[in-house]
């Protein structure tokens, strides 16, 4: 008994060890990158003032380098009291307006706000963190009044610039002026514009604070999230921690990680972008130590770890965000890894995304669907930008035409899909590279017959890359026996079509079959195209490719496992492989496509599947066992047989969910005769269903269904119900009510 208590106080004693290193690791990694800064910094300057020319977007382009040094050795100074910090802080801050006289003299002619002069700082990025600084060392002693003035006189003029054009809205570069604005009026509450500072502050940040973010980008989620909680603490604002917003959105991108580590790219974003990545440390910090979250904790550090991954000592950038996370860090708290699995993220109003996975682990299988459109909210918001700025490729704000798209797949950690990156010229590249749908893992519509002579499929898509508002829905997602399913839609009303994805997730053979169902809503001629990307083709045969992406710029990929990517649905189909430009680099573009004239309510569909394996297996092993099942309703309904051992599954996904209900206006209207589908030895009228035959049982799960018939024999049926009330007035009638989902293990005579 005394040995066993021994044993838990050292381990209590080694754990606390491993909590308290950790926060100590924050200090160390931003002392080292001070150090290291500071060496760099007389050659930053010097590269800069050789190479440096206006911004198309904010005219002087002053380098961030100086100011993040700056607030990063003014940390040190506040945590340490070595005056050396603020020493060379102040020189930092003194001499960042000299930076100006790089330009010519009559540089301020150039711009109209530049009425008053060129501002010392006119990247809103950087404001906070120059303020910030100067709020850490103005009463260390090191800071004369001449440095005070000319350090003041700069802030004071960078906080009038911001008037010139105060953009507001729930986004990340309306709440980094207003963080900005509030402690300029922090710094120098007496200057006869503080005032003015800090009712503009609150104004901005008021969209913010009790508000849905307006962005859907990886890149922007974390600098909103990170200047929210920054101006939050120099407003004295902890209430905003008590609204269901901010606690929403933590669990939000917890629920996004992705066995590398890291939130995927959806939107603009680019690959495990390191500061993107160090500012969600101290915003998990922040909500573990106000929420108490184990899972919080956990997340914050496996996002330092992996930056300490790409390298040995940090940028000056992340050390000014660890700064944060060093502060805010709550050292009581266990870090908990999650252990949910294939979810919704969160939820179809705001989150509008789905994670397939089967782990938390570095060689865990992961896909991330992203139906996230515009959406209804934040209208104003949207309306303001739209207007003001040239954002006609982005989906509002800073979004891509990615929804319903693929944005990520990943098994053994290797990257087998995923998304396209953030942009490759301002406001975008050529033909909205990378924000146009084509660019995604999704299905791409046009108007038009692609003629047989148009042997660029690729060419005959691009437009320029304008985005197109379309709305997007949940239909279903269930977590079943064998599968995971969701089923979500997108409704183009401009085009005028509907296209359901239904992604299916067999768990225990590690993969996923995707089947795109499109109902057209008026008649034309359209072209369907079925788009996937990677950087590599390493095999191709009939109606399967074999692919591989074993990097993206700079970061190298595990190259063990690569993607078959097959379509056993081929009827007047056309496939094919084009090079395309996407993620900064060379890539595949692999396509099913299919050109033709429609009548309204014709159906069309493509059938992917997608299985992750090891790049010594031939690809061509798996064909076998995956093939199309008959159906007496083609293109109103798909059926997959599934061949693993003796065990034979059976996939049947309904693509016309209208074929059920009766003409005329009954309740309820759903009749089976009307809605039965046959496939293989099944027969049901379920949206959905995944079956299996093994030996002497049948074991099956099936969504919004009335009945599942094997063989003609039932296995399920919905009982019959009297239901009054009938809108014709005619008298109460006997009929059967769709149950939810129904899942059971049937014994075979």
């Amino acid at each position: 008994m005394i040995m066993k208590m021994i044993v838990a106080c050292l381990l209590c004693f080694v754990f606390a060890q491993i909590l308290y290193a950790q926060k100590s690791q924050y200090l160390d990694e931003i002392k080292k990158s001070a150090e290291k800064g500071w060496k760099e910094y007389p050659g930053v300057i010097a590269q800069w003032k050789k190479t440096t020319k206006p911004n198309i977007l904010w005219g002087y382009d002053s380098p961030a380098h100086p100011i993040y040094l700056a607030s990063t050795l003014a940390f040190l100074y506040e945590q340490t009291q070595d005056k050396s910090y603020a020493t060379k802080t102040a020189e930092l801050l003194a001499m960042y307006g000299d930076l100006r006289n790089t330009y010519p003299k009559d540089y301020a002619k150039t711009r109209a706000e530049y009425m008053n002069g060129v501002p010392a700082i006119a990247n809103f990025f950087f404001m906070a963190p120059y303020i910030r600084a100067y709020l850490r060392i103005r009463h260390s002693g090191v800071v004369d009044e001449k440095t005070r003035q000319k350090i003041e006189t700069d802030l004071a003029g960078s906080a009038d610039f911001i008037f010139h054009f105060p953009e507001w809205g729930a986004h990340n570069r309306a709440m980094l002026r207003a963080e900005a604005l509030i402690y300029a009026a922090l710094a120098m509450p007496e200057y006869p514009h503080a005032k003015k500072w800090k009712q503009m502050a609150e104004i901005i940040a008021g969209d913010n604070l009790k508000q849905w973010e307006i962005e859907d980008a990886t890149v922007y989620h974390p600098v909103w999230l990170l200047s929210l909680f920054s101006y939050a603490e120099a407003a004295n604002k902890p209430e905003v921690y008590e609204t269901p917003i901010i606690k929403y959105y933590l669990e939000y991108f917890i629920k996004l990680m992705a066995p590398h580590g890291m939130i995927p790219e959806f939107g603009d974003a680019r690959w495990s972008s390191s500061l993107e990545g160090q500012r969600f440390v101290p915003i998990f910090e922040k909500g573990a130590a106000v929420y108490k979250d184990p899972e919080m904790k956990w997340a914050a550090q496996v996002m330092l770890q992996n930056s300490q991954k790409r390298s040995d000592i940090v940028g000056v950038g992340e050390a000014y965000a660890l700064a944060d996370a060093y502060s805010w860090a709550d050292e009581s708290i266990k870090p908990q890894r999650p252990a949910s699995l294939s979810q919704e993220v969160l939820e179809d109003v705001v989150g509008k995304k789905v994670v397939f996975r089967n782990g938390w682990d570095e060689s865990s299988t992961y896909l991330l669907l992203n139906y996230r459109d515009e959406g209804d909210g934040g209208w104003l918001h949207r309306e303001f930008l739209r207007q003001t700025i040239s954002v006609e490729e982005e989906k509002m704000h800073h979004g891509h035409s990615d929804e319903n798209s693929i944005a990520l797949l990943m098994s053994k950690g290797s990257v087998l899909l995923s998304d396209a990156g953030y942009r490759d010229d301002l406001p975008s590249g050529k033909f909205g590279a990378f924000r146009a749908d084509y660019f995604h893992n999704r299905i791409v519509a046009r108007k038009n017959k692609r003629d047989k002579y148009q042997t660029s499929l690729i060419e005959f898509v691009q437009n320029s890359g304008a985005y197109r508002p379309v709305r997007t829905q949940k239909v279903d997602f269930l977590n079943l026996k064998e599968v995971d399913m969701s089923r979500t839609r997108l409704i183009d009303d401009n085009l005028g079509y509907q296209w359901d994805r239904v992604i299916t997730y067999v768990k225990d053979q590690n993969f996923f079959i995707v089947i795109d169902g499109i109902k057209v809503l008026r008649p034309d001629y359209f072209t369907f195209s079925n788009f996937w990307h990677a950087q590599h083709v390493l095999a191709r045969g009939e109606h399967f490719f074999d692919v591989a992406t074993d990097s993206i710029q700079t970061f190298k990929f595990s190259s063990q496992q690569s993607l078959l990517i097959y379509f056993p649905e081929t009827y007047a189909k056309t496939e094919g492989v084009e090079p395309i430009r996407r993620s900064y680099q060379d890539e595949q573009a692999i396509y099913q496509t299919q050109s033709s004239g429609y009548k309204a309510g014709d159906t069309e569909v493509f059938v992917t599947v997608l299985i992750p394996h090891d790049r010594s297996v031939k690809p061509k092993t798996f064909l076998p066992k995956i093939k199309l099942a008959e159906v007496l309703v083609p293109y109103k309904a798909v059926g997959l047989e599934i061949t693993n051992g003796e065990r034979k599954s059976i996939l049947g996904v309904k693509i016309d969910l209208e074929m059920e209900i009766a003409r005329e206006n009954i309740r309820p209207r759903y009749l089976y005769d009307l809605g039965k589908v046959k496939y293989g030895d099944f027969e049901t009228d379920a949206h959905f269903l995944f079956a299996t035959v093994d030996k002497n049982t049948v074991g099956y799960s099936a969504s919004n269904v009335l009945k599942v018939i094997h063989r003609g024999k039932p296995l399920m049926e919905a009982l019959p119900n009297t239901h009054g009330l009938q809108l014709d007035g005619a008298p109460d009638r006997v009929g059967f009510v769709k149950w939810r989902y129904w899942e059971d293990t049937v014994t075979l005579r």
